[in-house]
């Protein structure tokens, strides 16, 4: 399934280039928007780098996240904060924010308001992941039924939603992964090793949900 995709006209050419370039991608269109950076049918994304999640989230400078997120609430019917870069990446900003503040914003965010926040290590998966957020929010269920909890659903607990996110993560398995790490937290200081001795757990799928969240080549 191909998706049209908008991008907010004020995006850098390069995400444009990236959004054009998508295989999944049917027609690209640029406008200015109410809310939000990338909208597909009735999913909205808000794209942020570190270092403008940090500002954004602690009203240092530029918009402020919170009320962005507000609009795009009101407006769409499926809200998503994509990050181009990892926990890493912001942990290692020099902002004079705790890593512990930036990583409690994020559960904040993601809990409180509804809306995950997720990273996507670089400006490419952030592209491909808001793509597949698209899709599967517009495929017909009659068609092609999609099990409960492979995408986001907000009748799950919301570090449970985040987990059927992860590539080649299913629904059984995000259950899996949430009964042995509640909360990202732990899972972010869980290691490769920890992750492969969860049932149903290899090291390739150990490997996909520790970069997930590290990033692939950390």
């Amino acid at each position: 399934m191909r998706v049209a995709v908008t991008v907010d006209d004020r995006e850098p050419a390069r995400l444009i280039e990236a959004v054009r370039s998508h295989a999944d991608v049917s027609d690209v269109a640029i406008d200015r928007l109410p809310a939000g950076d990338l909208v597909i049918g009735s999913v909205a994304v808000e794209r942020k780098t570190p270092r403008d999640y940090v500002n954004g989230v602690m009203g240092r400078a530029g918009p402020n996240l919170h009320e962005q997120l507000e609009r795009l609430v009101a407006t769409y019917d499926h809200a998503y904060v994509l990050l181009e870069g990892d926990f890493t990446d912001l942990e290692s900003l020099r902002t004079g924010v705790e890593p512990a503040a930036i990583r409690g914003s994020i559960a904040s965010i993601t809990a409180r308001q509804a809306v995950p926040v997720i990273p996507c290590t670089d400006r490419r998966r952030l592209v491909d992941f808001a793509v597949r957020l698209g899709r599967k929010h517009a495929e017909e269920p009659s068609r092609r039924p999609l099990p409960v909890g492979s995408v986001p659903s907000r009748r799950e607990p919301t570090t449970k939603q985040m987990y059927g996110c992860i590539e080649g993560i299913g629904p059984e398995l995000a259950a899996t992964l949430y009964e042995a790490y509640p909360t990202v937290a732990e899972l972010l200081e869980a290691s490769v090793s920890d992750l492969e001795r969860i049932d149903g757990v290899g090291e390739t799928r150990a490997r996909a949900i520790h970069a997930a969240f590290h990033g692939a080549d950390r």
